[in-house]
């Protein structure tokens, strides 16, 4: 298994892991390093929490990480970490002035993301961890982010269309898009401890948000304040997706929805779920003009990743790097 767009991953792994599910140990963790770069420590905790990030994203997405999967994704995360260090250190060499008030715009963003003040310092408490720890690993995404800007992406080429039109007929016949929903949802979470009671909590409150909805209440308000999903601070947007993205009762009972039709009470191993359909797309063939700024974006980023992956390589070759 592959992660995709490793020089962002590189970049935002950080901050990620801080904002993870990680164990209630974690606090025990901080100090125990996975490795070393030119002395600077590479914390277990952060490792762990960004491995377990990357699981549960891609459940969401109906992909389960094998166990047998588990020890190579977690060389590829930790090799992320290493390469983002090494990239932090070249950008503390780079004169790129103080950029205190861009650290604290991100700080500000990641707030935001919680809703209120109180369900952050709630968020840190839960998960073990310190404003001031979490302002540095912003303030690394930063700097790095600056310095890749300034001294390596602002050298690259424009895409060409030449490019684009080559990549977009290399590609025509993967083109062929499904039919895709895009939809919203409410989710109202169930641990797989959690006794008969607490799930009969859970659904009655789902079903209580069901009927607000259906009276007419805003459903991305409903979303963004009762919704236990990363997705709450986008009105439960998920975007759209083809069949097979999402777990089965959540896929079936998207598709099976009209436009701005909202569904009875969805079970899956996360929990209650209602969902919004908010449009529906039949399956077609994509044609240039419908994907000409994707393509852009695409080539862009592989561009870059190539630069960064060059960079790193030869960063990597005159460091000293100690995997515990």
């Amino acid at each position: 298994m592959r992660i995709k767009n490793v020089w962002f991953v590189a970049i935002a792994i950080a901050i990620i892991a801080l904002f993870s599910a990680v164990s209630s140990h974690a606090a025990s963790q901080k100090e125990v390093f996975v490795a070393k770069v030119n002395g600077v420590g590479i914390k277990a905790v952060t490792l762990n929490a960004a491995l377990n990030n990357y699981i549960e994203n891609q459940k969401m997405y109906g992909v389960i990480v094998k166990d047998e999967e588990k020890d190579k994704l977690k060389k590829d995360i930790l090799n992320e970490l290493v390469a983002a260090e090494l990239l932090y250190q070249t950008s503390q060499k780079a004169n790129l002035g103080d950029l205190s008030k861009d650290v604290d715009t991100e700080l500000e963003n990641i707030k935001k993301g919680f809703g209120s003040d109180q369900e952050f310092q709630k968020a840190l408490k839960e998960r073990g961890v310190e404003i001031k720890d979490l302002r540095e690993d912003i303030k690394k995404g930063v700097y790095i982010n600056t310095y890749l800007n300034k001294n390596v992406f602002s050298k690259l080429s424009p895409v060409t269309e030449a490019e684009k039109k080559q990549e977009y007929e290399s590609n025509k016949d993967k083109l062929n898009v499904p039919e895709e929903v895009s939809a919203s949802h409410i989710l109202i979470k169930v641990g797989d401890k959690a006794t008969p009671e607490e799930k009969q909590k859970a659904k009655e409150k789902i079903e209580a948000l069901r009927v607000r909805a259906l009276s007419g209440e805003d459903f991305a308000k409903l979303a963004k304040e009762n919704s236990e999903d990363g997705s709450a601070s986008n009105g439960g947007d998920l975007g759209s997706f083809g069949k097979g993205q999402m777990v089965k009762p959540f896929e079936d009972a998207a598709f099976n929805l009209e436009k701005d039709q909202i569904s009875a009470v969805v079970e899956t191993q996360f929990g209650y779920h209602i969902i919004k359909a908010l449009g529906k797309k039949p399956a077609h063939t994509l044609t240039y003009e419908e994907v000409s700024s994707d393509i852009e974006k695409f080539l862009t980023n592989k561009h870059k990743r190539n630069e960064v992956d060059k960079i790193t390589e030869t960063l990597k070759n005159g460091a000293k790097i100690e995997i515990l």
